[in-house]
């Protein structure tokens, strides 16, 4: 096992210095360590997928939880009570208007800027963790991952298909938020637009795939 953390550290170091940003680096670097130890003891080489790409899985999934708990620790009282009010008025928006609300929608009913929605909708939202899909059932785990390394997952050929018929700004929109895992402020910055302009496109770019892959 000792030759296997050390063949396969760097690859917690690159992922954790992905997310230090959100969290204390050595608390990420622990948990993507422990990642990699369970990675390693619950490998089965006979399954159709490589170390690499399971190891993976499990180090970022332990470190996306150890977000998620600082998450958790860090948001007030407040910040949670606006989100459940966000949540009703979405419903009852969705209810009356026949489709989703946009943000500016939810902000006017609420009283609210939409910069304050925006960023209470940030700041509550968990980051996406494997560990809920896969974690518990390695059997499941490993056939994903093989059937997406031999391209034989509908799903996926859908989506990319779906996001390679996006227009480029789109596409960098999606790149930015889905495969970087940059947050819509990180992703403002980047494209050189607001953060509520981001909040604004990334819903309908969403809706478009939906609609594509439907």
């Amino acid at each position: 096992m000792n030759d296997k953390i050390l063949e396969y550290e760097g690859l917690v170091r690159s992922i954790t210095s992905k997310y230090n940003f959100r969290s204390d680096y050595d608390d990420l670097y622990q948990a993507g360590m422990l990642g990699l130890q369970l990675a390693i003891t619950k490998y089965d080489e006979s399954k159709e997928t490589s170390f690499a790409d399971y190891a993976y899985l499990w180090i970022k999934g332990e470190v996306l939880k150890t977000i998620n708990c600082d998450y958790q620790i860090h948001v007030s009282s407040d910040t949670y009570k606006l989100n459940k009010e966000i949540k009703e008025t979405r419903e009852y928006l969705s209810q009356n208007l026949g489709r989703e609300p946009t943000t500016s929608e939810i902000a006017y009913m609420l009283g609210e800027s939409e910069e304050k929605i925006v960023s209470v909708i940030n700041a509550v939202s968990t980051p996406y963790s494997l560990d809920n899909s896969y974690i518990d059932d390695d059997c499941n785990l490993y056939n994903k991952i093989a059937l997406i390394e031999k391209g034989y997952d509908v799903g996926v050929l859908d989506l990319k298909e779906a996001i390679m018929g996006l227009e480029e700004s789109e596409r960098e929109l999606i790149t930015s938020r889905y495969y970087q895992d940059m947050t819509q402020k990180e992703t403002a910055e980047v494209l050189g637009i607001s953060q509520v302009q981001v909040s604004r496109k990334e819903t309908k770019i969403l809706e478009k795939i939906r609609m594509q892959i439907s």
